[in-house]
């Protein structure tokens, strides 16, 4: 019933995510729609244009726009973050001397048992484990930030809280509590801008639909007069869904420090000499920034042409003065534009610089073509000494790498040129020029897609806290081919599985590359590049956090349980006294034990009647409250088992 209910409650939120994701998507994909038909006039290669647009970057608008979401909704974000920025910076180096409080030995434990997890394909039952691990490392940090943004100090602290309190009076605790004040101060600002952003989008949008619609023959048959009935809710969410993608982008850029991140990384990198890839970086640097300024002009430029040569939607829309369109809208748009490409640039500066970085080891000391031709090289290694020449000779497999590999460089290139045309009509600059620009821009940008990243080894705590999101790999268009190749790969599995057999038994789970038999579903996961799922058990014996933190953990989820569910009461007052007066009781015994009877106490309280009194009434006569469900939750979320 539980899980039932949250579905219900995300229902909302599913709804807001994929209609702003629409509603962005629609703003690109009618400004690929319109460069198309303004560079050459068929309506078939417009449409074609707006979906290769869209496909591609509708996965990547509805993760930005899950991260407006979060940055705006979710309580204490921006505490949170900075939190985690201060544990990567401060984190001890040294968590066994006696000067470091127990909750970094704590943190330390626990993403140790994050390690064995990571970087593997895991099967349900450890997916599970993994989660439940990562839920009370979340719960320290969340936990973390309270102590670094402390407000007043509470009256009695336990000795484990108040000696971090000690040590983070020692370490900077003031600077980043003026830190998280500029910080909010800043975001608000970002917030007015991203509001004003949204206004002008939907304005401009009007516009950018009227121009499509009206070159859309069963649209433009339509009388003008109902076509606000579509265009005005679809303007409103585009002009929101733009809005958040500005205040995520602009966020991002102050939260990651970007611009000056990748200054300092050039400014070092020149003061060790004048080498040829120090050269490199910093004209590539020159040259990516330039592009983003002259993208920036052209998308301005573009919104210009589309709001003065389109016709109005209403009648007071021809009575604004020009400069409201012709001036503050470009000027609007080309400010938002230029967040959109520095983001960009400082993402595909980043993707090269990365991999034109030898790798560290002296020995295995190599560059970004040696590192290519080496992965090909294990590529084919891995072939030889695991398949049979009757599975290497897999006519299926062979059709699937002359087609569908293809077709995706095919697809991808499409995409390029259709974002390229969403900036290609700015006055005075032919449109190829333009468009060439953006292609390139975008080029760089997705350049991922093909080459794989040389990712920086990092150490837990990186893994862990560092902001900089992975590139999204997934798009729809990839996904479309595998689907109408589907029997092409079902008839590889089958001949791989088939010619498998031929291949010697092996003895247990040899770990040395070898061929075996294949079932047809270890055949199908081959072919679609899907690993094999593994299962981590981990060791009766492996180090856990200190019973001191069980107890502080268990006391933090409690108090912030009572003020999700009981600081606003709305009705049953009488029996939300009550069960906030046993939750008091129940957090005195666990702070009077010394953890090691945790286990006991929360089992005691799951009997206790009044925690399972409904405030209102149950649908079901055995279904549990709220409070019920979440004591009973307890010992497996601090592990108090």
């Amino acid at each position: 019933m539980a899980v039932y209910k949250k579905k219900l409650k995300k229902i909302p939120r599913y709804f807001s995510l994929g209609s702003l994701t629409v509603g962005a998507s629609l703003i690109l994909g009618f400004l690929s729609f319109g460069g198309m038909y303004a560079l050459y006039p068929a309506i078939y290669l417009a449409f074609a244009a707006f979906g290769l647009s869209v496909a591609y970057e509708g996965e990547i608008y509805l993760q930005n726009i899950k991260g407006a979401f979060k940055k705006l909704f979710k309580k204490d974000y921006l505490e949170n973050h900075l939190a985690k920025e201060y544990l990567l910076e401060h984190f001890p180096a040294d968590t066994q001397s006696k000067e470091c409080p127990q909750f970094f030995r704590d943190y330390e434990t626990q993403l140790k048992l994050l390690e064995e997890f990571n970087h593997k394909s895991l099967n349900k039952v450890s997916r599970k484990r993994k989660k439940q691990i990562e839920k009370t490392l979340g719960d320290m940090e969340k936990w973390f930030a309270l102590q670094v943004f402390m407000t007043k100090e509470s009256k009695k602290p336990s000795a484990y809280t108040a000696e971090l309190r000690e040590w983070l009076k020692h370490h900077e605790q003031k600077e980043w509590q003026a830190r998280l004040e500029n910080r909010q101060s800043t975001f608000k600002y970002v917030k007015g801008f991203s509001i004003l952003a949204a206004t002008f989008m939907g304005l401009g949008s009007t516009y950018l639909i009227v121009e499509a619609f009206s070159v859309i023959p069963l649209i433009a048959a339509i009388p003008f007069a109902l076509w606000p009935i579509f265009i005005v809710p679809m303007s409103v969410v585009a002009g929101a869904a733009y809005g958040m993608l500005i205040y995520n982008t602009i966020t991002d850029l102050i939260n990651n420090d970007t611009i000056n991140k990748w200054y300092t990384r050039l400014r070092n990198d020149l003061s060790q000499g004048l080498t040829a890839r120090n050269m490199l970086m910093t004209a590539l640097a020159v040259f990516l920034v330039s592009l983003a300024i002259t993208l920036t002009v052209c998308t301005a430029g573009t919104w210009w042409t589309v709001a003065t040569s389109a016709r109005p939607l209403f009648e007071w829309m021809k009575k604004m003065p020009s400069f409201v369109m012709g001036v503050i809208n470009p000027i609007i748009t080309g400010l938002s534009a230029i967040f959109f490409n520095v983001e960009n640039s400082a993402s595909s500066f980043g993707m090269v610089y990365e991999a034109m970085t030898p790798d560290k080891d002296i020995n295995t000391k190599r560059n970004v073509f040696q590192r290519t031709y080496r992965e090909i090289a294990d590529v084919l290694t891995h072939v030889w000494d695991t398949e049979n020449w009757l599975q290497m000779l897999n006519p299926f497999r062979i059709l699937l790498k002359l087609t569908v590999t293809p077709l995706r460089i095919l697809l991808f290139l499409g995409h390029l040129v259709s974002v390229a045309l969403t900036s290609d009509r700015m006055p005075g600059v032919p449109q190829i020029v333009s468009a060439l620009v953006a292609i390139i821009c975008e080029g760089f940008e997705d350049a991922h897609y093909f080459m794989g990243l040389n990712a920086k080894i990092k150490t837990l705590l990186e893994e862990r806290l560092d902001s900089e999101e992975d590139h999204q790999d997934a798009d729809i268009p990839t996904f479309l081919l595998k689907v109408l190749a589907s029997p092409l790969y079902f008839l590889a599995a089958a001949w791989d599985c088939l010619a498998s057999k031929m291949n010697p038994s092996t003895a247990g789970d040899s770990q040395i590359p070898q061929p075996k038999a294949l079932t047809l579903t270890q055949a199908w996961n081959k072919q679609l590049s899907i690993p094999d799922e593994v299962e981590v058990v981990l060791s009766e014996q492996a180090k856990r956090p200190s019973k001191e933190w069980q107890k502080e953990h268990t006391l933090s989820l409690i108090e912030k349980y009572e003020k999700k569910h009981f600081d606003s009461i709305w009705f049953g007052d009488q029996i939300a006294d009550h069960k906030k007066d046993e939750l008091q009781k129940l957090k005195r015994e666990i702070r009077q034990t010394d953890g090691s009877a945790l286990g006991g106490i929360l089992e005691a309280a799951k009997k206790n009647a009044v925690f399972n009194q409904h405030r209102l009434f149950a649908i079901r006569e055995d279904e549990p409250t709220a409070t019920q469900e979440f004591i009973a939750e307890l010992p497996e979320r601090v592990n108090a088992l």
